[in-house]
């Protein structure tokens, strides 16, 4: 047979090298048209899963009012305060330090009272009225207390001085004009890493002198 073939080619003027190559073509058409891509890719990416509201540990819409603002957000329950102020509202002045309520670094008001947002779920914030070192308008004491810092060199490496501030806003409104005593015990909750706590207390008095307090 193989014989036979060849001797045909010949015959034909064609060489046997021209017919094996011949046939290669033609199973390699046969083989690509054969195929249906679309026959082979029928998976679909899976649907994401929808949030379901009576999860206990799904996101949830919730409303903080901050420094005088509503911001509406998708929280988890468990999700700090300080974390929503920082990351979601971009309130970055409360830092998140010892993350266990030993150095007020992260201290805020919540309805005029100090807390530490590090361990405050935002959850629990709803309904209360939050105020950051970050308001700039509306609130005296505060503005009082930012000014008298940088006057006062209450700050060195400012780490501490939100958490400060938020602090000695508290005492200022209980107490207009306190005494040396007074701002240490208010701000004994607050660790300034620089050692400048002399500073941080001739920042309150002046605050409370230009208040009209002292």
């Amino acid at each position: 047979m193989l014989k036979g073939t060849v001797a045909a080619a010949a015959v034909a003027g064609v060489s046997v090298a021209t017919l094996k190559s011949s046939r290669i073509r033609e199973q390699s058409s046969q083989s690509y048209t054969t195929i249906s891509p679309t026959a082979t890719n029928t998976a679909v990416s899976p649907s994401a899963t929808p949030i379901v509201a009576t999860d206990p540990y799904g996101l949830r819409t919730i409303t903080l009012n901050v420094n005088g603002k509503d911001y509406s957000m998708n929280v988890e329950p468990r999700r700090m305060l300080v974390d929503v102020l920082r990351e979601d509202l971009g309130l970055i002045a409360t830092k998140r330090a010892c993350d266990r309520m030993s150095c007020g670094a992260c201290t805020v008001l919540i309805d005029g009272v100090p807390h530490e947002s590090c361990t405050y779920m935002a959850l629990r914030a709803v309904g209360h009225t939050i105020v950051t070192s970050e308001v700039t308008t509306g609130d005296p004491v505060v503005n009082a207390l930012q000014q008298a810092w940088p006057i006062a060199d209450g700050g060195q490496c400012n780490y501490c001085a939100s958490g400060q501030i938020m602090a000695a806003t508290y005492l200022l409104k209980n107490n207009p004009n306190p005494s040396v005593d007074d701002i240490k015990a208010a701000l004994s909750g607050n660790i300034c890493r620089c050692g400048n706590y002399l500073h941080i207390i001739d920042a309150v008095q002046l605050a409370a002198t230009n208040l009209g307090g002292a």
